[in-house]
C-alpha cells in the first residue's frame, strides 16, 4: 500500500497536483460528525484516502487503489448533494514486465 501511495503522489506532483496530505491508516478512528447519526471512520468519510488541490486550486478527494479500481457508486452517491468537488480515483496497476502504471478516473 506504502508503495502504490508513493507511486500516485509522484503521479500527481508530476501532473500538477500540490499539497497532497494523505490520511494515515491505523487503529485510531476519526469520529465524524453530522447531522444524522455520528460515526467513526478510518478513512475521510469512509471513502477517500486523502485530499490536494489541482493545478487551479481546487480541492480534490484521493481514493488510491492496487490492482483494482474503486467502486463507482460510493462516490457519485457522495457528489450527489455537494458542489464544485472532483474526486480523483487512482489505481496503481502492475503491468508487464514488473512495471508500474498510474491509471486515473475523475468524477464530477
Amino acid at each position: 500500500m506504502r508503495s502504490s501511495n508513493r507511486k500516485a503522489v509522484l503521479w500527481l506532483l508530476k501532473n500538477g497536483y500540490d499539497e497532497i496530505w494523505l490520511k494515515p491508516h491505523g487503529r485510531r478512528q476519526d469520529l465524524v460528525y453530522n447531522r444524522g447519526e455520528w460515526y467513526r471512520a478510518l478513512d475521510l468519510w469512509n471513502l477517500f484516502d486523502g485530499i490536494c488541490f489541482d493545478e487551479k486550486g481546487n480541492i480534490v478527494l484521493l481514493q488510491i487503489k492496487t490492482n483494482a479500481w474503486a467502486p463507482e457508486k460510493p462516490f457519485t452517491d457522495f457528489l450527489s448533494d455537494k458542489k464544485n468537488l472532483r474526486i480523483l480515483s487512482i489505481n496503481v496497476k502492475l503491468a508487464k514486465f514488473k512495471k508500474w502504471e498510474v491509471l486515473t478516473r475523475y468524477y464530477d
